[in-house]
């Protein structure tokens, strides 16, 4: 099937970029403290999951594949090490035609996959985010193609995260005492936020 226009955005064909050039940003965090890592190896990723203390801590790593290919060998080395479907894969990794929400309850798992459809003045452009949230672990993933941190639908989330003024009085304490699914939560609001329409498109079970 033939790309259309608001895929075109998506989809990268250029030689210039790197074919396995993937960004990882590691937030963890407990009610007090928090920590911030970027790698561009998911060897490194993997490193640092298995030799932390886990006790306590939230984990949201963030997967942005800037890369010329749909799947780089470090995303698909990453859904291995998380035993992550390997249909699943395909849907992060390739543009799909609709939303969808599977429930993995063998793993204690659920993954979300969104589109969002915007207009920046000129065109539509169209972005897929997808979620993979292990609740076994206390970790979630978000894979998506093109993030800065300023531009970002996330960067609210980031910067409450990255807030050393966690007092009782901050409104924003709570993410940080809660447990993995409430980020989820707060991660899925700021997209309804900023993109009221998505829900134009449908779900798929």
């Amino acid at each position: 099937m033939p790309l259309n226009d608001i895929d075109l955005v998506r989809r990268r064909y250029s030689i210039k970029f790197p074919i396995d050039l993937v960004d990882f940003i590691v937030y963890s965090y407990t009610d007090q403290t928090f920590d911030e890592k970027h790698f561009h190896s998911v060897n490194q990723v993997i490193n640092l999951l298995e030799e932390e203390d886990k006790n306590n801590k939230t984990y949201w790593i963030e997967v942005i594949n800037r890369s010329s290919i749909n799947l780089p060998n470090n995303i698909q080395l990453l859904c291995e090490y998380f035993d992550i479907h390997p249909l699943t894969i395909e849907d992060i990794t390739i543009l799909a035609t609709c939303m969808k929400l599977d429930l993995f309850h063998n793993q204690s798992a659920i993954y979300l996959l969104m589109k969002i459809i915007s207009w920046n003045g000129r065109r539509v452009e169209q972005q897929q985010i997808s979620f993979y949230l292990k609740f076994s672990k206390n970790i979630l993933i978000t894979f998506q193609e093109r993030s800065t941190d300023d531009d970002s639908v996330f960067h609210p989330i980031r910067s409450h995260l990255r807030d050393k003024e966690q007092s009782s009085h901050n409104p924003h304490h709570r993410l940080k005492q809660m447990n993995v699914d409430y980020l989820f939560y707060c991660l899925f609001d700021a997209i309804i936020d900023r993109y009221p329409l998505f829900f134009f498109s449908r779900f798929d079970h």
